[in-house]
């Protein structure tokens, strides 16, 4: 089976690695690079198997992050899989597993804070997405319905479930003015819809310039970019008129609170997710914040969603009510373009990757 890995810049690479790239991020140094290593061994008579699963990863997404951005800290002095969401098939189940078979395509079912699904099993959310050949526990997986295709399920366990669960804890009602920042990306535009779905009226929020005729046709209202010279502007007197935006759903709250926070309306509700800093991420918010404690605001985190979530998102996407666009593909050797895009915060949509050259 084919592995990708990554490792700091001054890290010694596993035996016989194939070198794929060297990027800068974040002032680390990361390499990457294929490594083929045997099958994982995976007898499903054996007791330990039971509850286990053998997968194929067809796609990935970076979801969580790779070593060396932000959220997952400095470059790994030892080199590493990353990666947490995929789209897989099955390729063998053991005896107790009841919920779904080999030749089923599966996505994974992250959790936070990280529980173990029996007394015995591993941590959940492996940051192994990069891995081709994975045993998993059933209780980890979720299986696809036929319809939706690889490259959107690729993103779902991240962007999808995440998105759901910070509209659901929003409680977004109809009639709501609802912004969502970063509207690029995969779970913003996730979050536009299943906003739109509960009934509320939704604009958007960037730092570049995202797809306006995208976002129009998924519902939004109006978008703006702090990057355009009266777009902050304008969105502080829509704001004024409005009184306040009703929800601020901000899954890169890192990067967007200061100017978002003085947009909210008295007794709103904001959401924040963990998506990357960029922009503001040294900024002091404590003068943010203070305006949502005079405001009697709501202020809630978010990151990741649960199995409800992920699964409410999958059904939508079956039934044509989820749209997940898919902003770029890569494959094969293309593994330094794939995270500088995946990293990309004016990207328009989810970034995947194969591992096929097909």
């Amino acid at each position: 089976m084919r592995v990708l890995v990554a490792g700091g810049g001054t890290s010694v690479p596993p035996a016989n690695c194939e070198h794929l790239a060297d990027i800068d991020l974040h002032g680390e140094r990361v390499r990457f690079g294929l490594v083929e290593r045997a099958d994982t061994a995976f007898d499903a008579t054996a007791d330990h198997n039971r509850a286990y699963v053998l997968v194929e990863v067809l796609l990935f997404s970076l979801g969580e992050g790779v070593p060396g951005t932000p959220e997952s800290g400095p470059a790994t002095s030892r080199w590493v899989e990353f990666g947490s969401d995929f789209v897989a098939n099955v390729l063998a189940v053991g005896s107790a597993v009841t919920t779904m078979a080999p030749g089923d395509r599966v996505v994974p079912v992250l959790r936070w804070p990280p529980v173990r699904p029996d007394p015995v099993s591993a941590m959940e959310n492996p940051r192994r997405a990069s891995r081709q050949v994975q045993r998993l526990h059933h209780a980890q997986l979720l299986r696809l319905p036929p319809g939706i295709e690889d490259a959107e399920a690729a993103c779902l366990s991240t962007a999808g479930a995440t998105a759901y669960a910070m509209v659901r804890r929003a409680a977004v009602e109809p009639g709501d003015s609802v912004l969502v920042t970063e509207s690029g990306s995969a779970t913003s535009l996730a979050a536009v819809q299943a906003a739109r779905h509960a009934g509320g009226q939704v604009y958007t929020l960037s730092h570049g310039n995202a797809a306006d005729a995208m976002l129009e046709k998924l519902g939004v209202v109006q978008s703006f970019s702090l990057t355009e010279p009266d777009g902050p502007a304008e969105l502080a007197k829509l704001a004024r008129q409005r009184r306040g935006f009703d929800v601020i759903i901000d899954p890169a709250w890192g990067s967007y609170f200061r100017t978002a926070a003085k947009l909210l309306g008295f007794s709103g509700r904001y959401v924040a997710g963990l998506g990357p800093v960029t922009k503001d991420g040294a900024a002091d918010w404590t003068t943010a914040a203070a305006g949502l404690v005079a405001r009697n605001a709501c202020f809630a985190g978010q990151r990741l969603g649960g199995r409800e979530d992920l699964a409410t998102a999958v059904e939508d996407l079956r039934t044509g009510r989820l749209q997940m666009p898919v902003g770029a593909q890569f494959r094969g050797a293309d593994v330094g373009p794939f995270v500088l895009s995946s990293l990309d915060s004016h990207r328009n949509g989810a970034v995947t990757y194969a591992f096929t050259e097909e």
